[in-house]
């Protein structure tokens, strides 16, 4: 999907986000104050503009610690036990580009609802695919989004429900299940009465759900899905979709980036410039991505950043 006609418009990022009632952290309270907790640690360590102490120690030869949530096709453990997926890869050779080696990130596997809680202490940084939302740019500084990817639900086989799109769903019955602390999640909290919310911790787990008739449809990203139905013949995945913001009524453009600590913008920045120069060479960025079934045409982001889609709350 080509995104240049949102760009164009003033008021890009109400078009482009959620006008979300709380934050995208978590369902609880636990997770929201884990996320603000990270804030005040690794505000501590002063602001991008005086900082650059793990790009410079990085670029020293130094140890990064990488949090990824073992997500196919985004970042996940391979069956040789390295770690890979579409967002590994862009981001490998990214730094890469910087001068920074394989050999010198120390890969930790994190649950998706501790991401952003433990950037600062467990890990440095987040290479897992991660949606750009305002509520989350508000706790940690986002590089520039290097894939779109719309949404799907995952059903049973013929989707004997008829689904067809999340918000549809919500008007015509029947329970969504969503992974905690996804902005599936945050729609559905919205939109579905609670006892109509079936809350996983991963796909895995949802999956067991559906099969037991204990939800009629998954909700999740295109690829996670494709890929889940491929892999197993009692499921099917639906066409994709946007998801569409309850209050405005406007498309919701899913877009994943890399994350940071706010005292690490000079990392960010330099990431962005590397990515941007990525994205204009279409061909290695689809070398590299082509693998997960990314496509130009269809993941893309055509020069959406991270500031479109976070507003105000841009660091």
């Amino acid at each position: 999907m080509n995104t240049s006609k949102f760009l164009e418009e003033p008021n890009v990022s109400d078009k482009l986000n959620l006008n979300r009632r709380s934050l995208m952290l978590g369902a609880s309270g636990i997770a929201a104050a884990s996320a603000l907790g990270a804030c005040s640690r690794v505000d501590e360590g002063g602001d991008g503009e005086d900082g650059g102490g793990l790009l410079a120690d990085a670029q020293d030869g130094g140890t990064i610690r990488v949090a990824y949530a073992d997500e196919n096709p985004y970042a996940y453990t391979a069956d040789d036990e390295s770690v890979t997926g579409q967002s590994v890869d862009v981001h490998t050779h990214l730094l890469g580009e910087l001068g920074i080696e394989p050999g010198q990130i120390e890969w930790i596997f994190t649950e998706w609802d501790s991401l952003i809680g433990g950037l600062g202490s467990t890990h440095d940084m987040v290479i897992a695919g991660m949606y750009v939302t305002p509520e989350r740019c508000a706790n940690v500084a986002f590089a520039d989004p290097d894939y779109i990817m719309p949404d799907a639900l995952l059903v049973l086989k013929d989707n004997p429900g008829g689904w067809t799109t999340l918000n549809a769903m919500a008007d015509e019955g029947g329970t969504i299940g969503v992974m905690n602390a996804t902005s599936e999640q945050e729609v559905a909290d919205q939109l579905f009465e609670e006892d109509r919310i079936n809350v996983g911790a991963d796909l895995p787990a949802l999956i067991l759900e559906l099969k037991a008739g204990r939800c009629d449809a998954i909700g999740l990203t295109g690829a996670n899905l494709k890929l889940a139905a491929e892999a197993d013949g009692e499921l099917e995945v639906t066409e994709d979709f946007w998801l569409v913001d309850p209050e405005s009524g406007e498309d919701i453009i899913g877009a994943g980036a890399a994350v940071f600590q706010p005292k690490d913008t000079d990392f960010r920045d330099a990431v962005n410039e590397k990515l941007a120069e990525l994205l204009e060479d279409t061909a290695t960025w689809e070398g590299l991505v082509g693998k997960y079934q990314f496509t130009v045409e269809d993941n893309h982001p055509d020069g959406l950043t991270a500031q479109d889609l976070c507003g105000d709350s841009y660091q």
